[in-house]
């Protein structure tokens, strides 16, 4: 058994192929078409154990820069923790979570999403829970703006080269806590739960991720280079259900919003580092999820 990461695997298409197969087996994740199209890069670094060539656990690490309070850190997360059954209860997950804890003491945050089945597991590692929240407005106490809305397709090239450059260059949806300069994780969902739910509203040279469900409309995130005002941009939008969550921690607004308590099956960590701590009651960005 073999320790490998980063390159190793990214640039290895055989190990990569196993690392496909492993995020589809355990989450029913697709990487390949976000691989195929380049945006798979060095800030989304694989920690993995292979044995003759195929992955049997994997720990992942996404970079990127949080804001909270206008204030920028250097934050890591940890996702797409996964083992291959076989190779189960040998302790292969904790190994692989020392070493991304030794590689990352110079991060000020290094955060995960946990599933209710190893709540018990990272608390080990010195990260502890953080309560979220959820922000819902009402349609009716939204002011219309009369603008032309597009639908997005990135399946053509130049739309998505459009698209990954606002990503890149984007000011951030919130400064009480957002995320910025995560833009492989952005075009990933982008390209997969959300390519259907994709607009840009040219008045404010914004992109908006939209999607609609049963219960109500998610406002996943507003991309731009410029400031956005998230008021105008929901005047903007197509909604048709009558309440719209908002997946980040807005700033600010002038319209009635109600916070609640997040309630699901797993929990976020957090290892706060270098004094900096990370509150309850926001909302990690949906866009951001690794």
């Amino acid at each position: 058994m073999n320790f490998i990461k980063g390159e190793a695997v990214r640039l290895n298409p055989q190990l990569k192929g196993s690392f496909f197969k492993l995020a589809n087996d355990t989450f029913g994740l697709n990487f390949r078409q976000w691989d195929e199209l380049g945006y798979w890069n060095d800030t989304y670094c694989p920690y993995v154990f292979e044995v003759d060539g195929e992955i049997v656990a994997n720990v992942s690490t996404s970079h990127g820069t949080m804001i909270l309070d206008g204030r920028q850190y250097k934050a890591v997360q940890i996702g797409t923790v996964m083992t291959n059954p076989t190779f189960q209860g040998k302790g292969l997950s904790r190994q692989l979570m020392e070493k991304v804890m030794e590689d990352h003491v110079d991060a000020n945050i290094i955060y995960l999403f946990a599933n209710k089945t190893v709540l018990d597991f990272y608390p080990k590692f010195g990260f502890e829970t953080r309560t979220q929240s959820t922000f819902t407005v009402d349609k009716k106490d939204i002011e219309p703006v009369y603008t032309e809305v597009k639908k997005v397709n990135l399946e053509d090239k130049p739309t998505r080269n459009i698209f990954y450059e606002t990503t890149v260059f984007r000011k951030p949806v919130s400064q009480k806590m957002s995320m910025v300069q995560n833009e492989n994780i952005v075009m990933f969902h982008a390209l997969t739960q959300y390519q259907d739910c994709i607009y840009y509203v040219p008045k404010f040279q914004a992109f908006v991720i939209l999607n609609e469900t049963a219960q109500h409309a998610e406002l996943i995130d507003v991309i731009s280079k410029e400031p956005v005002n998230i008021q105008e941009i929901l005047g903007c939008l197509p909604i048709q259900s009558e309440q719209i969550r908002l997946c980040f921690t807005p700033d600010d607004i002038k319209l009635p919003v109600t916070q609640d308590v997040f309630i699901d099956d797993g929990a976020m960590f957090v290892k706060n580092q270098k004094e900096i701590v990370y509150p309850n009651n926001l909302l990690y960005p949906y866009s951001g999820l690794a």
